[in-house]
Formats: C-alpha cells, structure tokens, sequence
C-alpha cells in the first residue's frame, strides 16, 4: 500500500470511528449526578437585605475556598464519548427570614426565581450557564419565627453544547474545583422588604445528555 491509500485508509478509519461514537453516544441515556459539589442542605443567602419596588433581591451560595475532586471517567468509556447537554435541577426545603420584616411577615409569600446561574471553576479557568427559569416557589410560615416550608416545585436551567463542553472540562481536568450558584429573585408581598431571606437547597442533580 503507497503512502497515499495509508492515509486515505486512515482517514476513513477515523471518519469511521467518528461515526461509530455518534452511533454509539445515541444509545445512552441521560446520566444523572446527585448532590453535585455537595449542595444539598447548603443555603443560598441574600448578602444585602430585600429592597421594594416589587421586593427583590438576590441570593447566592459558593463553597468559598472548600474544592472537590475532578469527575473520573470510566477508562472503558469507547471513542472518547462525553455529553454535550446539560441540566441542572433544584428544589428548596426551607426558607428563613431574618431583619425588621419580621413583626409583618406574611404568612404566605410567592418567590420568583427570575434568573439562575451556575458557574464552576478550577486553575485552569472557569465555566457558567444563566437562564430565566420563571419558576415561582410558595412559602408558608411554620411555627419558628421567620421559617418558612417552601413548595416542592423544581427549578431548572439548562446549558447548551458549548457551555456543557466548558464544564466537562473544568470538571475532569485541571484539578480541585470551586462552584457557586447565584439567584436573582422577587417576592409578591411588600412586606418582605427590609429582611434577609436564605434558602437551604434539596434534591440538586445535574443531568447530562446528548452524548457523542
């Protein structure tokens, strides 16, 4: 075989294997990770009380210096096939009030989660996603002054192929990672204005898709 059928084989071998991983990527189904970076029962904590017009803030919750490991993938993993789609899904198990709105404190109250935004990093650089989920949580006043149970509604945002790429490499080289999630919210009773409100976060996941 001359130089020139070699390279033309090995071209069509890669065209080939290439082919093979979109085939292949196809049949797997959407892989869900539990607890990513540890955030269940963390708090997302508005750092300035909540202003009126609308009652609005923001919240946030970052692991402040504590990294985690690099995801592992299974070395039998055939043609190198990785996600290109990504969701990230949260509830919240309670909410808490703290600051001069509590002696008027609603005993219900509607939250809008007006934006979202997931952002990963490790030495290497960094990788983010926002969206505008629109999701509205219910609170309701439990006995402890300022402690609210919040509806089991789910938010979630998802991250298109070049952002899912980003974070698949932040997440499985460079080394130790930090994370931070960061929410703009709005509240429907004026009543809110003048405290601080935080969130402590159940059943996170991420859920990666389109594998290839």
């Amino acid at each position: 075989m001359n130089k020139l059928s070699q390279t033309v084989a090995l071209l069509s071998l890669m065209a080939a294997l290439a082919s093979c991983g979109k085939v292949v990527g196809a049949f797997v189904p959407p892989q869900t990770v539990t607890n990513p970076a540890g955030l269940e029962g963390k708090t997302l904590t508005s750092d300035s009380a909540l202003q009126p017009a609308a009652v609005k803030g923001s919240v946030s919750y970052s692991t402040r210096g504590e990294t985690f490991a690099d995801i592992a993938y299974p070395k039998d993993v055939p043609f190198d096939i990785r996600p290109h789609a990504l969701e990230f899904q949260a509830g919240f198990s309670e909410a808490t009030l703290a600051g001069t709105c509590l002696l008027t404190a609603p005993a219900t109250a509607a939250v809008t989660l007006k934006s979202l935004k997931v952002e990963v990093s490790d030495a290497s650089g960094k990788a983010m996603f926002s969206a505008a989920p629109g999701t509205v949580f219910t609170l309701t006043r439990q006995g402890a002054t300022g402690t609210y149970a919040v509806s089991d509604t789910v938010a979630s945002v998802k991250a298109g192929a070049a952002d899912t790429d980003a974070f698949i490499r932040v997440l499985t080289q460079g080394g130790p990672n930090q994370a931070s999630v960061t929410a703009e919210i709005t509240a429907d009773k004026d009543s809110l204005a003048g405290c601080t409100i935080s969130f402590k976060v159940k059943n996170p996941k991420v859920i990666l898709s389109d594998f290839s």
